[in-house]
């Protein structure tokens, strides 16, 4: 599996991807730090992961929803901050004995199950792709 493979996907979902689909799909991106931070423990800070937490789960929620809109100021190093995530997130599955790239492979699968028996997403009223009748999540068993 290549990350041009994943690419693909968001290509099918979003042809010709608005603002509207870069703030919720930004959205759904802080919504899985979120997601992070919950399985795990901060030692000798634990109210900072708590209030990091609250303010990420909040502009998710706020950027699917549509009350705030972000704006890409740096395109360069946006796009540098974004592959960085995904090389340090590969990496720290890595460091914790994980097999990060090959669970990439297997959530890939999985959200092609997303996609409705004509190809085509499903998605909630924020225009979030959603898990339809077909999802299957992904098995992640002998990876962690």
């Amino acid at each position: 599996m290549t990350i041009e493979a994943i690419e693909l996907w968001h290509k099918r979902a979003r042809p010709d991807p608005t603002d509207k689909d870069f703030n919720v799909q930004l959205g759904c991106h802080f919504e899985e730090i979120v997601e992070m931070m919950d399985t795990i423990k901060l030692l000798g800070a634990p109210s900072a992961l708590s209030d990091a937490r609250e303010v990420m789960h909040m502009l998710a929620d706020w950027l699917k929803k549509g009350v705030v809109s972000a704006q890409i100021t740096n395109r360069k190093e946006f796009l540098d901050s974004i592959a960085d995530q995904v090389v340090t997130g590969v990496g720290a599955a890595y460091c914790a004995g994980m097999k990060g790239a090959h669970a990439c492979k297997r959530v890939n699968t999985s959200n092609w199950s997303k996609f409705d028996e004509n190809g085509r997403p499903i998605r909630d009223q924020n225009g979030k792709i959603t898990k339809g009748p077909n999802y299957q999540s992904p098995v992640l068993d002998g990876l962690y």
